[in-house]
């Protein structure tokens, strides 16, 4: 249970919220009485739920969702469908990856690097200035004009569900980036790393900001990277809060194949394998987040899972999973008698490579060390690369051949095991 777990669970037991929703479909709540009922806990913080896994688990439970309307108070809502949060799952894993080639060769730049992009301006900026935002929008001229926070115009929001219309003025909004072409304003809510879901406050606020203070067309938009890849979502918003729709989506790498050609027989053939470390067995999905923890090791100082739950704006426990999955595949190492981690010689070696088809590849031969995932894809291999033709049930038997887990536990790192195999079919031909 983290400590938001117990700030909320305190503020609901000490304040008459949940009547007054069971009631009506929502609750006004101030900061002070959240700061006040919660032990002074900062309500800024307690407020930030940017993903449905870090609702506290009475927002869980109750199918509840919270919302700033002034400077320093909220509305607290039945969210029964969970419109606050828009799922990327799908949308990400469709998309096709395309190379893109600059006009322009980004690589006379020295204070900007595509192989430390360490937060979201860089990223976005970097994307500017290899025109790829240019090419994405279909503009010809584009400038930033819009970043950071600011206080909000007045503006109403209709909650989902009982219809109640919020009058929201005044609020902190924060845009990671805007642009302004001569006919539209571009918002950009920016992230580090592939995300599941996100609340689409960080969106709707900043575009109903805009629309209020600009006659421009304003285009909200929704960019990732991740280990050399650029994700660009473009939506469209309907009248009520919770009505949002995707309305374009790209994936690009920059000056590099969107897939590289792999012998993986060969690899397999010459693969030294070492015996399976005394180390959780992988629970992290997304393997290229575990390489951008490794190039943004030293520049983010990702050495715990502290930090790297922070940087990647998640909780503790997925800050574990992949700290485990970077130390399992050899990438890290425990500083003795700390709990802190340090990269090795093979992790430096991914942090220092010039493109996502290296670091890739390094990565997969560190995976070819461990016995079960050596086995396991050498089945994928000789299936023809076909991953209906392994289940988790399948694997699972290999895992126990190689680690003491029981059946249920292996079948659930298969889960994992596969959204690798995943990552190896869109990265690799």
């Amino acid at each position: 249970m983290t400590q938001n777990d117990v700030a909320w669970g305190k503020i609901f037991e000490r304040l008459p919220l949940m009547p007054e929703i069971e009631r009506q479909g929502y609750a006004y709540v101030s900061a002070d009485d959240i700061k006040e009922a919660s032990d002074k806990r900062e309500p800024r913080l307690l407020a930030k739920q940017d993903t449905k896994n870090s609702r506290p688990e009475v927002f869980k439970h109750n199918n509840l969702s919270i919302l700033p309307v002034e400077n320093g108070k909220y509305i607290i809502f039945r969210d029964e469908p969970v419109n606050t949060y828009y799922s990327l799952e799908q949308i990400l894993a469709e998309v096709p990856l395309e190379e893109y080639q600059p006009a322009k060769d980004y690589r006379e730049y020295q204070s900007l690097d595509v192989r430390n992009l360490s937060s979201e301006s860089q990223a976005i900026d970097f994307a500017n200035l290899v025109s790829l935002l240019k090419t994405f929008t279909n503009e010809k001229e584009l400038n930033l004009t819009i970043r950071g926070r600011q206080r909000s115009e007045k503006f109403r929001v209709v909650i989902p569900g009982n219809h109640h219309a919020v009058e929201v003025d005044g609020v902190q909004i924060e845009v990671d980036a805007g642009y302004e072409s001569p006919e539209k304003i571009y918002i950009f809510e920016a992230k580090l790393g592939r995300v599941e879901d996100f609340n689409i406050r960080q969106l709707y606020y900043p575009f109903k900001d805009w629309s209020c203070k600009s006659t421009k067309e304003i285009i909200p938009l929704f960019f990732i990277y991740t280990n050399g890849l650029f994700y660009i979502l473009q939506f469209a918003f309907g009248e009520e809060y919770g009505e949002l729709r995707c309305v374009k989506s790209k994936c690009f790498t920059v000056n590099e194949p969107a897939k590289q050609p792999v012998n993986l027989k060969l690899l397999l053939a010459e693969s030294q394998i070492e015996p399976e470390p005394d180390i959780p067995y992988p629970q992290a999905n997304d393997l290229d987040k575990v390489i951008d923890i490794v190039t943004n090791f030293h520049s983010a100082s990702l050495t715990n899972k502290p930090a790297i739950a922070e940087f990647f704006d998640f909780d503790e426990r997925q800050g574990d999973y992949y700290l485990n999955a970077g130390y399992y595949l050899g990438l890290l190492k425990r500083i003795p008698h700390s709990t802190e981690f340090e990269l090795t010689r093979e992790g430096e070696f991914i942090a220092k490579s010039e493109n996502r088809s290296r670091r890739n590849l390094l990565l997969l031969k560190q995976m070819l060390k461990r016995p079960s995932f050596n086995e396991i894809i050498g089945l994928f291999e000789s299936k023809n690369r076909d991953l209906t033709m392994l289940s988790a049930d399948r694997l699972a038997p290999i895992i126990q051949k190689h680690v003491e887990l029981n059946d249920t536990t292996a079948r659930r790192r298969a889960s994992t095991i596969i959204n690798w195999l995943k990552w190896m079919v869109a990265s690799m031909e």
